[in-house]
């Protein structure tokens, strides 16, 4: 998929390697929801979806080929937690639900393909997060859970997608708005758990192993600050930056 995602990206860029050249810089950041996408929490009615609050905030750097084209290279750094509700555990009453809670926080660098028109834009591209504090919190068998660090991925790669609008500004400083959409590709289980029945393991009925793949729901603001861009003179022989 990522392999597409570059080609599709180069093509793109292609079609407007002859035209000008901007760079612009950008603080960002934002919140909202991260959901566990997994399929126990989907088929068992004993589990419930308890989206967690996730933020981030950070930066970036584009470079831009035209009016519509160009690439955004972000670092941001963000909390993420994500949980769902377990009923009918065993040893428990059986009329209350407990929450179980995954959480950790992360270094995120993404490259991401950016198209506006107009007001608007569309973005898309890779994540690569780096993980770090993790944590697991069970209401139900608190100090039964192993460490979080065993259990859970240090790294995890993704598809961002996003949307969103030019809100206030000018050509030189602009703040946008937008969602954004980021979906873990790869597992936030460990290689040591991939074949456990990690985060269920309250249920001795449940014997097979599952992925469990965050997806993260954001209201994203970003500033940003168009530095210039590369003109060529009339005789078309030199290339000068021009600042806005």
């Amino acid at each position: 998929m990522l392999q597409k995602l570059c080609l599709f990206i180069s093509f793109a860029l292609s079609i407007n390697t002859y035209s000008q050249v901007w760079f612009d810089v950008g603080l960002k950041g934002g919140g909202g929801a991260g959901f566990v996408m997994n399929k126990e929490l989907n088929s068992d009615a004993r589990f419930t979806h308890s989206p967690g609050f996730n933020n981030f905030y950070g930066g970036k750097i584009g470079v831009n080929f035209g009016e519509n084209f160009g690439i955004g290279f972000e670092v941001d750094y963000g909390n993420h937690v994500y949980g769902f509700t377990q009923a009918e555990v065993v040893g428990l009453d059986q009329n209350l639900a407990y929450k179980y809670e995954m959480s950790f926080k992360r270094l995120n660098i993404s490259p991401l393909f950016r198209y506006t028109n107009e007001a608007s834009y569309l973005e898309l591209g890779p994540s690569f997060k780096m993980l770090s504090n993790q944590l697991i919190s069970d209401e139900a068998y608190p100090n039964s859970q192993p460490s979080a660090e065993d259990v859970m991925s240090q790294r995890l790669t993704g598809l961002v997608f996003g949307f969103g609008g030019h809100m206030v500004g000018n050509e030189t400083v602009s703040l946008m708005m937008g969602l954004r959409f980021s979906y873990a590709l790869t597992r936030l289980n460990s290689t040591e758990t991939v074949s456990t029945t990690f985060p269920f393991t309250n249920y001795s009925d449940i014997s097979s192993p599952s992925s469990v793949n965050p997806l993260d729901a954001q209201l994203v603001i970003e500033l940003n600050y168009s530095l210039g861009y590369f003109a060529r003179a009339s005789c078309g022989r030199r290339t000068a930056f021009l600042s806005f």
